[in-house]
Formats: structure tokens, sequence, C-alpha cells
């Protein structure tokens, strides 16, 4: 069994729990500013969004450190992240919808909701926590692990003012990102069912999404030159969470990711 059909049970398990929404405001906290315009609008051309996490599942090592949320996002503020991720899955990642709360209103800036979102319920906690953009993930629909179609989900997450970024992982979900609204699209070098990187398979797919913006390269950056092959490849800027937490100066870390755009 992979990866995403051994989550998503516990995943169902998690957001069918009475006391899901516990913890959150009635209606979102802030007019959430918005992460597509972060983006757009990064020094260079080039965007640097940070997550927020406790586990790292296709990663080998100890739990994450994970300092208080006030820590976190002074690193994150000098090392001059345009926003940031959080995630709100609690199975295998030990997240939860108050964590991107405490995050929203800690920091300011754009927040992504990330979650492997199934559920109309989890729009719901996005916006109550006052996050600018919720991630829908093409694979789970191409897997047949949806009971509602992404674009059902696209559709509750706009008419709550979030913005959405759907995830790819190979070209054979580009056919998802047609007829699925988004406001940016995401390439992700692991693959979900084996947690394993696939840089031929994203280079494809980023081949494929030339010309749609924004667009982001996610997961699988530790180094500069990780960072400078997403953006040779084509995209706007990139997710980093793992290489960031375990950063020994996490500040220098994330100013290194500041590539020159490609001669």
């Amino acid at each position: 069994m992979g990866f995403l059909a051994d989550l998503l049970p516990r995943v169902r398990a998690q957001i069918r729990d009475p006391a899901y929404l516990d913890g959150l405001p009635e209606t979102s906290p802030r007019r959430a500013p918005s992460l597509r315009a972060a983006v757009n609008h990064a020094r260079d051309g080039w965007a640097v969004l940070v997550e927020r996490k406790h586990e790292s599942p296709g990663s080998s090592g100890p739990s994450l450190p994970f300092p208080p949320v006030h820590q976190f996002v002074a690193s994150v503020r000098a090392g001059g992240a345009d926003g940031l991720s959080c995630l709100a899955t609690g199975p295998a990642f030990q997240g939860s919808p108050r964590e991107v709360l405490e995050l929203v209103r800690e920091s300011g800036l754009p927040v992504l909701f990330k979650d492997f979102v199934i559920d109309p319920v989890q729009v719901e906690a996005a916006f109550r926590t006052g996050a600018s953009a919720i991630l829908l993930i093409a694979r789970l629909q191409t897997a047949g692990l949806l009971d509602h179609s992404l674009q059902e989900l696209s559709e509750a997450a706009r008419a709550r003012g979030l913005e959405v970024l759907l995830e790819l992982h190979d070209p054979g979900e580009w056919a998802v990102a047609e007829n699925v609204t988004s406001d940016m699209l995401g390439v992700n070098l692991r693959d979900l069912d084996t947690m394993e990187f696939r840089p031929e398979v994203v280079a494809a797919t980023f081949q494929l999404a030339r010309g749609r913006h924004p667009l982001l390269g996610l997961s699988g950056v530790s180094t500069p030159a990780e960072a400078q092959r997403y953006r040779r490849w084509g995209a706007d800027g990139l997710l980093v969470g793992t290489g960031f937490a375990r950063a020994s100066d996490p500040t220098s870390f994330l100013r290194a990711l500041r590539v020159p755009r490609p001669e």
C-alpha cells in the first residue's frame, strides 16, 4: 500500500471527529493577504515560501526541530520569506488547524493551509484560521481517493475567499490542472505514493506547465543548487520545509535560496 492510500483513512477519521473545528473562531480572524500576489511581486521574480511542520515522513532522521512560533516567524522574516505554509494534517505529520491559526496570528504573512484536502469541512477550517490559500492535490483525484471532486473543493474554497494552490506530480496529472480552477500551480518533486524524489518526471511536468503562472517548486530543497534547479525548470518560486527546519542557521539558509535568474 502506498503512502497516500495508507494516510487517507486516517485523515478521514481526523476530519470526522466532532472536535475537528474546536478552537477555531466562527469566522476568519483577518482579511487574508493574497499568496498569489506575494509570489507575483517577489523580489527578482523569485518567491520563497517556508513551511512549518513537526514531521517529514519522506525523509530520514528524527522529528524536525519545532521552535516556538514567535521564533520561527522571526527567522523567516529575517530570511526574507514571501509567505508561509503550515501543516494541518494530524496523521503522520502531527499538525492541526489550530497551528495554522497560531501562525496566521503571529506572522501577518500569507499562509497556505496545507492538508490532504478531501472534504469541505477542511475548507471551512482553512477559512476559520485566516489562511490565504488552500492546497489541493491532483493525485488524490487521479488515484480515486476523493468523495468530492477537486473542482467542487476549489469552488468551496473560492466561495470562502481562499486562493487555491493545485499540486501536480507528473505529466499524467495535467488533465486535472486543465479542469480545476486554481490561482497557482505547484509541482512536487516527491511522489506521494512512494515518497521518492523523481527529478526527471518533475522536469517533464514543468515543461508542460510553461506559460502558466505563478508556478512553484514543492519539496526537495536543501541547497541553493536545488533551488536553482527549480528556477531553471521555470518555477517562479519554491516551498521549503525540512531543509529550513534542519539548517544550523535557518535565516542564512533561507537567504541563500535567493538564487539568481538563470542566464
